[in-house]
């Protein structure tokens, strides 16, 4: 019930802004996997998270890509991990409270822009894939997909300092797959 509610909130705040589609939170979701002692990979999720897309669903281009987390709402389905990692040695969410993505250019099915972790923003590229436009059955909305993919380095942010490079892979794959409404 408070997933819900938190998305129905943040619904409602983007659809005061100017951006062309709505999250559908449900069936979105903004993620990461990493290798652990280099044998496994671990996967997580921020349950919250809010954005402004606009999409030209004809050429596929993405013309605007704002996207924030909120770091504190990290799930990796174990508390005492989820913990670990907003604390200061990885997240510090308490000091760092969120964290933003912001798409700069398209060059084909590349996006450009700066990603923001513990008050660090760096440059980024992240491969981008959107479908094609579909009616939704029930809403009779358009609706599309948006995929991002792509890897950032964790310790150019700052992220997991005191571990050793066998514990955890520098190397940290990132997610975002959405399901947009047209407003």
């Amino acid at each position: 019930m408070k997933k819900s509610l938190i998305a129905l909130g943040l619904a409602t705040l983007l659809s005061l802004g100017a951006a062309e589609f709505l999250i559908d939170f449900p069936h979105s979701s903004v993620g990461f996997k990493v290798r652990h002692l280099l044998v496994s990979n671990v996967h997580g999720v921020f349950d919250q998270f809010k954005g402004k897309i606009d999409v030209d669903t004809k050429s596929k281009k993405v013309n605007v890509f704002e996207g924030e987390i909120a770091i504190s709402s990290i799930n990796t389905n174990n508390d005492a991990r989820d913990k670990q990692l907003k604390g200061s040695d990885f997240f510090d969410a308490q000091k760092y409270p969120t964290g933003f993505l912001k798409i700069t250019k398209q060059e084909g099915n590349k996006l450009y822009g700066n990603l923001t972790l513990r008050g660090v923003t760096k440059p980024v590229v992240l491969d981008v894939e959107v479908s094609d436009v579909v009616i939704h059955p029930k809403t009779k909305k358009e609706i599309i997909g948006v995929e991002v993919r792509g890897k950032v380095l964790r310790k150019d942010f700052g992220i997991g300092q005191s571990f050793a490079a066998s514990t955890i892979s520098d190397d940290i794959e990132v997610f975002i797959g959405l399901e947009l409404s047209k407003k």
